[in-house]
């Protein structure tokens, strides 16, 4: 079985700035995926900002494609669980951080991110994909 990608938002504009040919490879392989969270905070930004007409569409585009993974009961478990284990570690990331790692977790995906946040994750696997 082929590894499956799960893409941060900063993945997301690498994808759409096509920065990163590994990254291309494996969304034309259809192993990528997005954190219904991250689709979220995309929508979010295209709400929340004015961008030029075809770039607003670019990103609407790709948010039909990418199939989007949805937060149920076996990442909210994973998610208490985690975010326990992070407190008794003094550890903590930012909500929507955390609700992305344990989506990826859950779904045994790689996260694709930038962020380094994530490398404090026991157990996540993280790439650049740059």
């Amino acid at each position: 079985m082929k590894q499956r990608f799960m893409l941060d938002t900063n993945a997301v504009r690498l994808l759409l700035e096509r920065r990163s040919p590994q990254l291309d490879q494996w969304f034309v392989e259809e192993r990528c995926s997005l954190s219904a969270i991250v689709a979220a905070e995309i929508r979010f930004g295209l709400a929340r900002r004015r961008l030029p007409e075809a770039r607003a569409a670019l990103v609407r585009d790709l948010l039909e494609v990418l199939p989007v993974e949805a937060f149920d009961e076996q990442v909210a478990k994973i998610y208490g669980q985690l975010r326990a284990d992070l407190q008794r570690l003094g550890s903590t990331l930012a909500a929507m951080d955390l609700l992305i790692a344990s989506q990826a977790l859950a779904l045994e995906r790689t996260l694709v991110t930038h962020d380094q946040v994530f490398a404090n994750v026991p157990g996540l696997l993280c790439c650049s994909a740059c």
